[in-house]
């Protein structure tokens, strides 16, 4: 469940797939105690074989990763594990210019492991972990990967919907995604001054892109594919299909269209409320309406300081389905 990556010891909880249903993710909001967490030495671990039924699932801020997430988590077919929290800490650990090569294989090695006879793990890091992504698909030789995204319009709103205390963070992602992508070596001098917080966010959405631009870049074709916010929430069960064929994911259709329909009408990140594709589209207008100014004050911006600046596999991919 945990790593202490300079103390080369894990927390290991031991749960069953209920947990993973009803957790929002696998880090300490884990839907059990995590006290309950038992000390184990990464030596005392030792090797541990990797399981060629490992998948990815990268992605950048808001981009609709949990609902498909949550989708694909069919057991005893496949097991979606949201954002463990192991790979947040070797993210960190990388963007505090530590090496995590030590570690990184043996936690690779124990998320792939299978939770039911045959069936497939996916595993869906964190945005922070970013970083590490091109290591983790290295270490992963067989393993694919389907990377989601938004465009800048959608990622501004969904800023906008965001409390007070989550907007304050994004300086902080900034200049996480900045560092490990090295976008900042091609942007100008007014860029690294942004008006106010909401064209901070329009660089945190560039350099997240400039992120998975270079993980695509790393990895072959063959291993890789992006899907764009728009074609997943067109579409949840067309794009469910072809991630699964993609992924190599042996869940019957039935199951499959049975889990898009009950995921498809609730809140992927605080199930116990009804959501939709209509309540969000009126959401995101609400939004507009009231933030008009604020949101073409901030595109203008863009149009001037950043997005000339991006590779165009950044600033355009993302229509693309599995």
């Amino acid at each position: 469940m945990d790593l202490r990556v300079r103390e080369r010891r894990y927390g290991f909880l031991r749960v069953e797939d209920a947990v993973l249903e009803t957790s929002s993710f696998l880090d300490t909001r884990i839907d059990t105690a995590v006290s309950d967490a038992v000390a184990i030495s990464a030596d005392e671990v030792g090797e541990v074989e990797l399981s060629n039924q490992l998948s990815w699932l990268f992605h950048t801020s808001f981009c609709g990763s949990t609902l498909l997430a949550r989708v694909l988590h069919v057991p005893p077919y496949s097991v979606c594990l949201r954002e463990p929290l192991v790979l947040r800490r070797l993210g960190d650990s990388r963007h505090e210019g530590e090496s995590i090569e030590a570690l990184a294989p043996q936690v690779v090695g124990l998320l792939s492991r299978a939770w039911h006879r045959k069936g497939a793990v996916v595993v869906k890091p964190t945005h922070a972990a970013l970083n590490i992504a091109s290591d983790l698909l290295r270490l992963s030789p067989r393993s694919r990967a389907v990377i989601l995204i938004s465009d800048l319009d959608d990622f501004l709103v969904s800023n906008l919907k965001k409390t007070l205390e989550s907007q304050a963070k994004i300086p902080q992602l900034v200049e996480r995604a900045m560092r490990a992508s090295g976008f900042h070596a091609r942007l100008p001098a007014p860029a690294f001054d942004p008006p106010d917080l909401l064209c901070a966010a329009v660089l945190q959405w560039a350099a997240q892109r400039e992120l998975i631009a270079d993980i695509v870049d790393a990895a072959h074709s063959s291993r890789v594919r992006v899907i764009g916010m728009q074609v997943l929430l067109e579409d949840l069960l067309a794009t469910a299909e072809n991630t699964a064929a993609w992924l190599s994911l042996d869940v019957p259709a039935k199951e499959l269209a049975s889990r898009c329909a009950n995921e498809g009408r609730r809140n992927a990140k605080a199930t116990h409320a009804s959501y939709s594709v209509s309540q969000r589209l009126e959401e995101v207008r609400l939004v507009e309406r009231s933030f008009s100014e604020e949101l073409r004050r901030a595109r203008i911006w863009a149009d001037k300081h950043v997005l000339p600046f991006m590779r165009a596999l950044a600033r355009d991919a993302g229509d693309q389905v599995a």
